[in-house]
């Protein structure tokens, strides 16, 4: 028994006619009626009464019809999901990204965007930093990540595909109540004596050598009161009004109601912010995931 032959009886029970069948199907009729005698046959029993005009299901042919539909339903519905699934449309995107790429507008937009137009798409995302990114991917616990450059180096470059998606500056985080909240940029200079908040090295070792590097350069180094293991941490303390703190962010992040951002004037650095995915991944749903985030950029550009 193949499928055609339950396609061939659910059209004549449908139609209760050889000859209109025939031409639903677009068989000749006679090859029609010898593939049902033959299915017939198979099954030991008589599925159709012939009448002088068409036929009708005999008690057995309509028990069998049920069947057939549920059969033919689930067959339909393996081929749609199937097709689906090497379209893009079906599976899950795992991706990692840190709490201030998240706080960045554009890809909150993108995110939703994604989430909306593949809903068949299971989209996890995952709070991590850089370098914990790279380590679950190497375990393949992550098919993309969303990050600043600062972290990449050689080894994991090699192993990764990138595209650039957006541009953070090194920027002075401020409760809004700061006297320094309302100013267009500030200098290194005038916020030398401010109390601190940094990012730890051991996490971010090479962001926090740029950033040294940087301030060292404009001739002065903050007075640092604390080093904060995660963004979060630090907006937190800023929010609180424990001191000021320097961290990246793209021009449409949007920080909590209480902090300002700032931009450095005389502090020369920025990061790129990367779309990064593993070179061997094939899966289609993470193509369409990079293709949506990959939407827009020239108005960020």
């Amino acid at each position: 028994m193949e499928l055609r032959h339950l396609r061939y009886f659910r059209a004549i029970a449908r139609e209760e006619h050889f000859g209109r069948a025939a031409r639903v199907l677009r068989v000749a009729q006679p090859a029609l009626s010898r593939q049902i005698r033959d299915l017939e046959t198979e099954i030991g029993v008589a599925l159709f009464e012939r009448l002088p005009r068409g036929v009708r299901l005999s008690a057995a042919g309509r028990a069998f019809l049920a069947e057939v539909d549920e059969i033919l339903a689930h067959v339909d519905r393996a081929v749609d999901r199937t097709r689906q699934f090497s379209g893009g449309h079906l599976g899950a995107v795992r991706v990692g990204l840190s709490e201030i790429v998240a706080a960045d507008e554009f890809i909150s937009r993108r995110l939703l965007h994604f989430r909306e137009s593949e809903p068949g798409v299971v989209l996890e995302l995952r709070s991590l930093g850089t370098i914990l990114q790279f380590t679950v991917f190497n375990d393949a616990q992550l098919d993309a990540g969303i990050l600043y450059d600062a972290n990449i180096d050689a080894r994991d470059a090699q192993l990764l595909h990138r595209t650039k998606i957006g541009r953070g500056e090194v920027m002075l985080a401020v409760h809004r109540d700061h006297a320094l909240a309302e100013r267009d940029g500030v200098t290194i200079a005038e916020i030398v004596d401010e109390p601190m908040l940094w990012p730890e090295r051991r996490l971010q070792p090479d962001y926090y050598d740029r950033l040294k590097q940087a301030c060292v350069k404009a001739g002065s180094f903050p007075r640092i009161i604390q080093e904060c293991t995660t963004n979060a941490i630090l907006m937190s303390l800023v929010s609180v009004g424990m001191g000021v703190g320097i961290v990246t962010a793209t021009q449409s992040t949007a920080p909590s109601r209480d902090i300002r951002l700032i931009p450095i004037h005389d502090l020369d650095l920025s990061f790129d912010m990367l779309l990064v995915w593993r070179k061997s991944d094939p899966s289609a749903a993470l193509r369409r995931f990079i293709d949506v985030m990959k939407q827009g950029l020239g108005q960020i550009a």
